[in-house]
């Protein structure tokens, strides 16, 4: 379980900072709970609205995926070369949902019309 938490801490903490504007990073934040079933993460930061708006779509996708074919969208993402500098891939996405407890939970608050804070809450359930 702390393996898992951990992986899935350092994927998300990795795209808050390497998925922002230098203007944004002030915004980001990270809160971990353990509960009886066991630890919520929520991980985040402010966003261009149409970026917030793919990543709730990219979640929702990842949440229909069994663990079948989430494995199989990994191993295509790992050989697709059309990443960019910063990944860009999803594999981070992938990777936490792979290791999570789904669904995963996207919240958008918007901000202004062009910038909205997103969060991303991740569950690991005890045993």
């Amino acid at each position: 379980m702390r393996k898992r938490l951990f992986n899935i801490l350092v994927e998300g903490l990795e795209n808050v900072l390497r998925h922002t504007t230098q203007d944004k990073r002030s915004t980001a934040f990270a809160v971990l709970l353990d509960t009886d079933e066991g630890y919520r993460l929520l991980l985040g930061n402010a966003l261009p609205v149409a970026t917030a708006a793919l990543l709730t779509q990219r979640v929702a996708i990842l949440n229909e995926m069994d663990e079948a074919d989430l494995r199989e969208h990994f191993l295509k993402f790992l050989a697709n070369d059309a990443r960019t500098d910063q990944g860009g891939a999803g594999l981070g996405l992938i990777t936490m949902a792979r290791k999570s407890a789904r669904p995963m939970v996207a919240h958008v608050l918007p901000c202004d019309e062009f910038t909205a804070y997103f969060a991303l809450e991740v569950a690991m359930l005890r045993g």
